[in-house]
């Protein structure tokens, strides 16, 4: 009798034994669906006004109306954006991401000291899109080709200058990268940015210079600025005339400008997913779409392990054009 009871007894703590487990795998998924519960920050490493803050003011957006919740873009720059991006790393909330460049990649290149990993404290979501760079010169340079105008700068080492947007800026490291790959002997002239880097092109005081594809095209169709290679592994949907700098003659040169979404190494993977779902279907939006190629940015959407992908690739690389070139920040 003892014994039948002793049965029963386990009979009774097994069934609500897997009535429990059951409970709590119903209940995994809707605590995945409630996310978010609060409103959500895209932490913008870099001021307001600049392609990466567009991009992610038009995600808020969308995002907001996907969701059903709030998504508010928080400029957080300095310090190269290092600044929002550790902000991001150091957050624990579950509902703060950051929206970033390829200045992640290329910051820690520049500069070992940073409080923050880009690979052990983030977890990639999604690239988002790729912008591209292009090599663009003085007009009065001699030669038809790429080939042919780096050919005349080489052998007048010294003579000519390029503009950048400042020591380790993306024009810096792309030129210095140039430089390793073609031998030529260019002359760095740091400046504030695009605007400056195009008003010296126009003066002629320097004759070389990446410039961002979508905001130059203008100088490049009226013929003030001659535009030799864009900076991309593919040509441009926006400009398909100009070749990639790899095509026209300098082999191995590849240089990716991305803008992407990462969350703390906290974010849980369902979130991650969802993320991801919710920005690559955008590009079934007529509207998302027409604000991207209006700035002049190519859609790439990429999984999770895609954008790790690249940037270990792009950390990897720089580092090693850094070190070969001897920059160092202040």
């Amino acid at each position: 009798m003892e014994k039948i009871k002793l049965l029963r007894r386990l009979a009774l703590l097994l069934a609500s034994g897997i009535v429990a487990s059951g409970i709590a795998a119903a209940g995994a998924p809707a605590f995945a669906q409630s996310w978010p519960t609060q409103p959500v920050k895209l932490v913008v490493p870099f001021p307001p006004g600049g392609g990466t803050d567009l991009l992610a003011r038009e995600l808020a957006d969308k995002l907001s109306k996907k969701f059903g919740q709030s998504f508010v873009v928080e400029n957080r720059p300095g310090a190269g954006a290092a600044v929002g991006t550790e902000y991001v790393a150091r957050a624990t909330d579950g509902h703060t991401f950051l929206f970033t460049s390829s200045n992640h990649v290329t910051v820690p290149a520049l500069n070992t000291k940073l409080r923050y990993d880009i690979f052990k404290d983030f977890k990639p979501i999604v690239l988002v899109a790729d912008q591209a760079s292009v090599l663009a010169v003085d007009p009065a340079l001699p030669g038809k080709d790429l080939k042919e105008v780096l050919a005349y700068i080489k052998a007048n080492p010294g003579k000519f200058n390029y503009g950048t947007a400042g020591i380790g800026s993306g024009q810096h490291l792309n030129t210095a990268y140039l430089q390793q790959l073609t031998g030529i002997d260019i002359v760095h002239v740091p400046l504030k940015g695009q605007g400056e880097i195009i008003a010296e092109l126009l003066g002629k005081r320097i004759q070389v210079g990446f410039l961002v594809l979508s905001t130059s095209l203008p100088y490049f169709k009226s013929g003030e600025i001659r535009p030799l290679g864009v900076a991309t592994a593919e040509r441009s949907k926006f400009a398909p005339d100009i070749p990639t700098i790899e095509e026209a003659g300098v082999n191995a040169f590849v240089s990716r400008s991305w803008l992407g979404l990462l969350g703390p190494a906290s974010t849980p993977d369902a979130v991650v997913k969802e993320l991801n779902t919710a920005i690559v279907d955008l590009a079934k939006d007529p509207s998302y779409l027409a604000v991207t190629d209006k700035a002049g940015m190519t859609l790439v959407n990429s999984t999770p392990a895609e954008f790790e992908a690249e940037i270990r690739r792009g950390y990897e690389q720089w580092k090693q054009v850094v070190a070969t070139a001897n920059i160092q920040t202040q």
